[in-house]
């Protein structure tokens, strides 16, 4: 952490949770990510199990990558979260619902909670939800891919979220499904 105060703030910063006792990654990487609130953050990582993953999410990284990706496909995940959109793989999704799971909202609860966003704004939430690229949801919703991500962003902006994945879990926490 020391580094971090030493030097001005990195547009990108890709950390290696391997040593770390993992009852302790999830609180390092909170640290990690109040230190650097404006940095992007990646998780650059040999370890697949889930319970780093989950860290990953929950402490808002920017993106979890594996480091048996091939350099084209790191390349262009680091683009990515270097642009501003979160990087997580697929199966991010799920363990965030499963983890997330609502205690059974009320129809009003959920009205009173998505009554900013619009009815596009949750669908967009939803296709999220269900796993879905920028690209596929504007042809499964039958727009343009940069309606998806204006969409996104006031979704974002409404919300208070500063990636995909904090939108994600704001919607689960509030009831909202994915988009079947």
């Amino acid at each position: 952490m020391k580094v971090l105060r030493d030097i001005a703030a990195p547009d990108l910063i890709m950390v290696d949770p391997w040593g770390i006792d993992p009852p302790r990654v999830a609180s390092e990487l909170r640290r990690l990510r109040a230190s650097a609130p404006q940095t992007r953050i990646a998780v650059l990582t040999s370890d697949t199990s889930d319970s780093v993953l989950k860290a990953s999410l929950f402490a808002g990284m920017d993106g979890h990558l594996s480091k048996s990706s091939g350099v084209a496909t790191l390349r262009d995940a680091l683009e990515l979260i270097l642009a501003g959109d979160a990087v997580f793989p697929p199966r991010a999704a799920a363990l965030v619902a499963q983890a997330q799971q609502p205690q059974g909202p009320t129809p009003a609860d959920l009205v009173a909670a998505t009554a900013d966003l619009s009815r596009r704004e949750i669908q967009i939430l939803g296709c999220l939800l269900a796993g879905q690229s920028n690209k596929s949801i504007a042809r499964r919703l039958e727009i343009t891919e940069s309606t998806v991500k204006m969409h996104f962003k006031n979704v974002m902006r409404k919300i208070g979220a500063q990636n995909r994945t904090q939108a994600a879990v704001w919607a689960i926490q509030r009831g909202i499904g994915p988009l079947s």
